[in-house]
């Protein structure tokens, strides 16, 4: 039976442009599940996610309140995401009937990783207007907070992932691409990151030698010229395309590039097919395909 890896875009498992309370959390992770149901049959799955909207709440509360209650550090607040969208993803895979096994994940990162001096990862709630005491960037939908994103470069639990999908569970992993951590002699130390989650789980189907790789995200399609008149979706795209789109520096830093990275780096590894959509369209098919 062949693996594949189905990547959830933080903003498909809520909304960060509003407020959300932890049962609408849950009905629009069940939402998400329910639409990619058919996906689960015959084959193994392992079930990613992103974390930005919920992680940067999560950091938002710690420095709000730190008056009050020592603040937890980034790294951290990335691990109890991981165990929060677990825990949703996991009720809606038991009401339809599917085994599914949260593993809290921790994923190795270079210290020297160019990225920690620039943070692109944007994380949290828009705001109106930029707040000085952040690294922020300007999104369609306004400013937002952006954080250190560097490379994976090993998934420390990989042998338990293996475990749980000889078992026939649905695996759920590497959430919010990690949780970063850096060696240092025979101790893991956790360091202020969020791993883009669509590098972990290409890293995650190279070494599960995968098929194939879904990145469900809030857009149906890849498009050139996004967000501009002239925009237009690509319904295929060749691994010599992606990589020369990429160099002319067509896909947003933080959101798109990554996946298209992603994709990349996973079709050059041996995969067969990368599937870029939302998730009302994964089931149909529909979507940017790319092939090696």
């Amino acid at each position: 039976m062949d693996t594949a890896i189905v990547a959830l875009g933080g903003n498909t498992l809520s909304n960060p442009g509003k407020r959300f309370t932890d049962e609408e959390q849950f009905k629009t992770v069940n939402l998400t599940i329910k639409r990619l149901l058919k996906l689960f049959e015959g084959r193994k799955v392992v079930l990613t996610h992103g974390n930005g909207p919920q992680v940067g709440d999560l950091y938002l509360q710690q420095e709000r309140t730190k008056k009050e209650v020592s603040p937890l550090s980034l790294h951290t607040c990335v691990a109890m995401t991981q165990g929060q969208l677990g825990y949703h993803i996991q009720r809606s895979l038991a009401s339809l009937g599917i085994s599914g096994a949260t593993i809290v994940t921790q994923v190795v990162v270079d210290p020297s990783d160019p990225a920690f001096k620039n943070p692109t990862k944007p994380i949290g709630p828009y705001y109106e207007e930029k707040k000085s005491e952040w690294n922020m960037e300007k999104k369609r939908g306004g400013w937002r907070r952006v954080v250190p994103s560097p490379k994976p470069v090993e998934i420390v639990e990989i042998k338990e992932i293996k475990k749980v999908l000889s078992e026939g569970t649905l695996a759920i992993s590497c959430g919010g691409g990690g949780i970063p951590v850096v060696k240092e002699g025979n101790e893991l130390v956790g360091v202020d990151a969020v791993i883009d989650k669509d590098k972990t789980s290409s890293l995650l189907a190279k070494e599960l030698e995968a098929k194939e790789l879904y990145i469900v995200t809030d857009v149906p399609y890849v498009y050139q010229n996004y967000g501009k008149k002239n925009q237009e979706k690509i319904l295929e795209m060749s691994l010599r395309e992606a990589k020369e789109l990429i160099e002319k520096e067509e896909f947003e830093e933080g959101s798109m590039k990554p996946k298209i990275e992603a994709a990349v780096d996973f079709l050059e590894s041996g995969g067969e097919e990368v599937l870029i959509t939302n998730s009302e369209n994964v089931i149909k098919g529909k979507g940017t395909k790319l092939k090696g």
